[in-house]
């Protein structure tokens, strides 16, 4: 259920390194009441300790309260647990992947920019303009597909991403959560096997799950997907898919290197199976770093390119597209109309001219200059802090961060909703939820100014969860 280490070099005694990390895991709920406990001997030989050492530290668990021996039985964990003072209603909204927030609080957790950078002053002017040329035609289904013209300026729009493809294979969606919903009903049955970089995004792994996926974890390097592991399992598995972010990947902001984009494209081809690509923030990259979408290496067509226009540019137009391989066009075609028909005609039409007049250049060009001042703001305040390590990415939303000293993910969230700061404990983002050593920081709904004070009100939190680690963890004996 969780991973327990043990430090030789340590001066706290190997006992009391045991008890430490079960009673944290029992406190954040990693470990459930009513568990039970492994064999004294099965413990003590995965840890590679004595017997003796592990039954110390049941003891000291079991008059801290933390656990009761059932003779003949084994021993489990308390029924009457307090975990760290915790609300009913913020434990069951952490299960179900939802994040407390309130117009008071700084922001950390949203990947949804400030409403103020939106561009309605442009599009006010633009829905009038669809209106007084297409009149009610505006408001009629479109095809399942997309509107023609729409479909057709999406094919120049991305060719600054050097993907050049017919209209012909572009499926227009009402956001990208859609796109995954979609290539889920069009490819995936009960039993079918996909793969998910580690983390990931959790509500692909909920749309997956959703048509009776099974899900198989590939851990992520700096530079990628690992891509030995992933072709160990590809020679076991037979994915139906492999679901990637490739460019400032959601959570950990990394962007694959050229080389393992090619070799993950080879993989794809060698083991026939497809690549699922989300790519929700590409324009974002801060860097001089060259970072183009895996869909501009596709040799093979193995690549299925998700594109939202949500976070962007604005989340409530529900708008992006699927650039398909030739021979699944018709499958996502059939999979939309079952989802709703077709996306909002008057948006399409909107964002048609939004794209093809060139006034998306101005957006993004006023909305990196603001998001590149975040970034660079929250890249100094987080330099040089002794609790964490920091992945610093390239560009798009996101810091990811490596809690230190046996820190609790889920306990700095709760404490730093108490001093009105909102983050994202890591759990959220790998398929089985076991991980507490992870959080990750987004800047899109965080002026510069607000900062300052959210990210010395999350330092002063964890100073103070250090030094309780340090002070109130004395077992009775």
């Amino acid at each position: 259920m969780v991973n327990f280490t043990i430090d030789k070099n340590k001066n706290t005694p190997l006992y009391i390194q045991i008890f430490n990390q079960f009673k944290k895991y029992i406190e954040n709920g990693s470990i459930p009441q009513g568990y039970k406990l492994p064999t004294i001997r099965s413990l003590a030989k995965e840890l590679g300790v004595n017997n003796i050492t592990v039954i110390n530290a049941y003891k000291l668990l079991e008059l801290n309260g933390y656990v009761n021996k059932k003779v003949g039985s084994g021993t489990y964990v308390s029924q009457d647990i307090k975990q760290n003072d915790l609300t009913r209603e913020d434990i069951k909204a952490l299960e179900h992947g939802q994040i407390l927030l309130n117009k008071n609080m700084i922001n950390f957790s949203s990947s949804s920019p400030n409403p103020e950078l939106f561009p309605v002053d442009d599009f006010k002017i633009i829905i009038n303009k669809v209106l007084e040329r297409d009149g009610g035609y505006a408001f009629e289904y479109q095809d399942t597909k997309g509107y023609m013209p729409f479909r057709k300026s999406i094919c120049e729009f991305i060719k600054k991403d050097e993907i050049d493809i017919d209209y012909e294979d572009v499926q227009v969606i009402s956001g990208g959560q859609q796109g995954i919903d979609v290539v889920s009903k069009a490819l995936i049955n009960f039993g079918d096997c996909v793969f998910v970089e580690s983390p990931t995004y959790s509500w692909a792994i909920a749309s997956f799950k959703s048509r009776g996926a099974e899900i198989v974890d590939i851990a992520l390097n700096k530079d990628g997907i690992d891509i030995d592991e992933l072709e160990e399992k590809l020679k076991i598995f037979k994915p139906k898919l492999i679901y990637t972010m490739p460019v400032f990947q959601n959570p950990t902001g990394i962007s694959y290197s050229e080389d393992k984009l090619k070799k993950l494209i080879d993989l794809a081809y060698k083991y026939d199976t497809y690549i699922v690509e989300d790519d929700f923030s590409n324009e974002l990259n801060f860097s001089s770093n060259k970072h183009l979408p895996l869909k501009s290496y596709d040799k093979y067509d193995r690549v299925i390119y998700i594109k939202s226009f949500s976070k962007i540019y604005m989340p409530g137009l529900r708008l992006g597209f699927i650039v398909s391989p030739k021979n699944l066009v018709n499958s996502f075609a059939e999979a939309k109309y079952v989802s709703d028909l077709s996306t909002s005609g008057l948006m399409q039409r909107a964002f048609e001219i939004y794209l093809r007049e060139g006034i998306w250049k101005k957006h993004i060009e006023r909305f990196k200059k603001i998001m590149r001042e975040r970034f660079d703001e929250m890249k100094y305040l987080l330099s040089g802090n002794k609790y964490f390590e920091v992945n610093i990415p390239d560009g798009g939303f996101y810091f990811w961060l490596k809690l230190n000293d046996d820190i609790s993910a889920k306990k700095l969230y709760l404490k730093c909703i108490e001093r009105n700061v909102s983050i994202v404990p890591g759990n959220m983002f790998f398929s089985n939820k076991v991980d507490d050593s992870h959080i990750r920081l987004s800047y899109a709904s965080c002026e510069a100014d607000k900062m300052k004070s959210g990210i010395s009100t999350l330092n002063d939190i964890l100073k103070d969860i250090h030094n309780e680690e340090n002070s109130e963890y004395i077992p009775i004996v």
